[in-house]
């Protein structure tokens, strides 16, 4: 059994050193990553141990209890050195389940492993009945990043109205904690981008899930500090732009490493192109106004949260605006660089062609989507934004 004299201790180090610190175990095994489908094991426990799954952690679970503009940051710079890892992290930072979950849970979890790692699926493909002391939990879900590493799976469900009411259009939304070992892992993630994320499907059949590792997904954390006076899901979903930005930033730097070297047709250097000069320009600033416009958003969230005042749905909608937008010039820069590559974008040896793939990739999760605009636009509009986790 866990105790807190057995938990890790609190991080000495500044969890914005993290990329530096595990910048060396990353490179040395990119190919792997990209090989296997999925992080490697020696890099896991490196990660582990560093505290990269501790990002939100709480300090008295050895976490480094960080506001969201850092988290932001530090999934930026890992993004820069590799997609894989940073997608895998950001869905692995879970660990403010910690002061979520009820106490009996939390046992559970952090007695088993003083270091658990955490991924999630927020896709409601599930279903769940309630049982005796819990769940009945079955269904499958598609693109559980990084379920190889992980320790625990939190999948969502819908529940239905209690009493066999015919309400069905307002089933309750759960989250559900499983082991990794209850699951039966499907290898479906044989795809283009990302490939080191290991996002296979999660299948459930009739699992019991007891009521301490469910708790409602509208639930405010147990404790009053000024990150966890943040919603939950804000946490949970806001790293993805931070992470796309470092990717494309990274293929800018390609870029400009190609133009000094590659010889045109016409025998002149890459970047002596005005049309190079003009779009790795154009990126810069693209990419350094998203850059800004995110750090505002999730400043004006952390600010709320330390000074006690409402996490409003005004600042959150403002968030989604600004994350669709990393997403979008994300998309754009990835898609210029690329064509400046030319034919040197085609080939695996050029790292260019896999960031490429990999940013594509990462731009399509729906959180970072087109249509996320809309719900701003609501917001703004004094309108429903339909959508009631965001």
């Amino acid at each position: 059994m866990t105790t807190a004299a057995t938990r890790p201790s609190p991080r000495d180090v500044d969890p914005l050193a993290l990329p530096d610190v595990l910048r060396p175990a990353i490179e040395a095994q990119r190919a792997e990553i990209e090989s296997q489908r999925r992080l490697p094991s020696e890099l896991v426990a490196t990660l582990r141990a560093s505290g990269a799954f501790r990002i939100f952690t709480p300090r008295e679970y050895g976490g480094f209890e960080s506001t969201l503009t850092d988290m932001v940051t530090v999934l930026e710079a890992i993004g820069h050195i590799d997609a894989s890892v940073v997608w895998t992290m950001w869905n692995g930072n879970l660990g403010f389940f910690a002061v979520w979950l009820r106490d009996a849970g939390v046992a559970k979890i952090w007695d088993a492993q003083p270091d658990p790692i955490i991924v999630n699926s927020t896709r409601l493909t599930g279903s769940a009945t309630p049982a005796e002391d819990g769940y009945t939990l079955s269904g499958r879900w598609d693109i559980v990043t990084g379920v190889d590493a992980a320790d625990w799976i939190a999948l969502f469900a819908l529940v239905p109205p209690p009493g066999g009411s015919d309400d069905s259009e307002h089933p309750e939304v759960r989250v559900f904690c499983v082991p990794r070992d209850a699951v039966t892992v499907v290898d479906t993630w044989h795809v283009g981008g990302m490939r080191g994320t290991g996002s296979n499907s999660v299948v459930v059949d009739e699992l019991f899930v007891p009521t301490e590792l469910t708790n409602d997904v509208f639930a405010p954390f147990r404790i009053d500090r000024p990150l966890y006076r943040i919603p939950a899901f804000t946490l949970a979903s806001t790293g993805g732009a931070g992470a796309v930005l470092g990717i494309a930033r990274a293929a800018v730097d390609e870029i400009v490493e190609l133009a000094g070297t590659k010889i045109t047709e016409i025998g002149t250097p890459l970047g002596h192109g005005e049309h190079v000069q003009d779009a790795i320009g154009r990126a810069e600033a693209a990419l350094r106004s998203a850059r800004l416009l995110l750090a505002a958003a999730t400043g004006a969230i952390d600010d709320a949260a330390a000074a006690g005042d409402p996490i409003t749905e005004a600042m959150r909608a403002e968030l989604r605006a600004a994350m669709s937008n990393a997403g979008e010039i994300s998309r754009t820069v990835l898609t210029s660089m690329y064509e400046l590559g030319g034919s040197s974008s085609l080939y695996t040896g050029n790292r260019l062609e896999q960031l490429f793939r990999d940013g594509l990739a990462g731009t399509q999760h729906g959180i970072l989507g087109r249509a996320q605009f809309a719900l701003a636009g609501r917001v703004r509009l004094g309108l429903d934004p339909q959508s009631p986790i965001f």
